[in-house]
């Protein structure tokens, strides 16, 4: 056992930890990864017999961040490494906090690795991957992507469609997309409410994208039917076929598979899944002239400097052939 107790134990106490008030407290998602990576240590440290916090020093560390190798036998990326920094730190920082440790082996491991040797043992700021532009799509992608779904024969199609429409409308992550309640969307407005990153609510707008709406429409069509169907009643706009709320697996799911069938896997590499549809919405907002601070309140970000990261990655739109038709 590591620190005297069960793996299960420390583990419940440390996510328990995470989800505590903070002034900026972690997202639901990245407690449910912190706690994955201090999961995995902690079988890390049983297989090499570490009983101690005090026994675990730099080379321990790295051995487990770059040394071990994902299910398919291949090294970990460089930015899944950093979130396995990034989380062990926290794990630190609570075995600290909590007196089951009287040394960060985390701040060993920095100063091993030459990083900033001024960091204090305090909240990790998480992963810092070399900063790279983030991939879009094109207007041509766009479109090829929504007709995919749209000729899907599929009986979640109009979904599906939809949740891909939504996002490219308003930069929802896939955690915000599962959470939607349908009260909280005003279609008519353009406008919905969501609770996004640490419990806090913000108003956003896409009035730029009306194109959105007709297929948002269809769903709630398709999404009576469902409830209907399963004899159930449910608060969240996008439901699965029995009535329950979506996962963020499923979403990513859904749209890596529209991603492929339009053929666009070879165009973003291994970069699938819901979040290229984040970064694609936000250069479309900028493409359509949205004011950058009505962007960055719809995208959540509290750095101005994170929302212009995406200004001119997409041409303006000079003729209605160009643009990407949501419905």
């Amino acid at each position: 056992m590591f620190a005297n107790e069960p793996p299960e134990t420390l583990e419940t106490g440390f996510g328990a930890w995470l989800g505590s008030g903070f002034d900026h407290p972690y997202s639901v998602r990245t407690q449910r990864v912190y706690r994955s990576v201090v999961r995995a240590f902690l079988v890390f440290a049983e297989e090499h017999a570490i009983g101690d916090p005090g026994q675990v020093n730099a080379p321990w560390i790295r051995l487990f961040v770059v040394g071990s190798r994902n299910a398919s036998g291949d090294r970990y990326s460089q930015t899944y490494r950093n979130v396995r920094v990034a989380a062990l730190s926290a794990f630190w920082e609570w075995l600290i906090l909590t007196g089951r440790s009287d040394q960060s082996a985390i701040v060993n491991y920095m100063r091993m690795c030459s990083t900033d040797n001024s960091r204090k043992i305090g909240r990790p700021a998480g992963g810092k991957p070399p900063r790279r532009l983030p991939p879009v799509l094109m207007w041509d992608h766009q479109k090829a992507l929504l007709a995919a779904a749209e000729a899907s024969d599929s009986r979640t199609s109009v979904r599906d469609h939809a949740i891909m429409a939504l996002i490219l409308a308003t930069g929802l992550r896939s955690d915000e997309v599962c959470s939607l309640e349908a009260n909280m969307v005003t279609l008519a407005y353009r406008r919905l409410r969501v609770i996004g990153k640490g419990n806090k609510e913000r108003l956003v707008d896409f009035s730029h994208a009306p194109e959105a709406i007709g297929v948002l429409e269809l769903w709630l069509e398709e999404r009576a039917d469902f409830l209907g169907d399963a004899g159930v009643e449910s608060p969240y706009f996008f439901v699965t076929r029995t009535g329950k709320r979506l996962t963020g697996s499923l979403v990513y799911q859904q749209v890596s598979r529209y991603i492929r069938v339009a053929g666009l896997g070879a165009v973003l590499s291994r970069k699938g899944g819901a979040h290229v549809l984040r970064h694609t919405a936000t250069s479309i907002m900028f493409a359509r002239n949205v004011p950058v601070l009505q962007i960055q309140e719809n995208l959540g970000h509290e750095d101005l400097k994170t929302t212009q990261i995406y200004a001119h990655l997409l041409p303006r739109e000079h003729e209605a052939k160009a643009s990407c038709d949501f419905g």
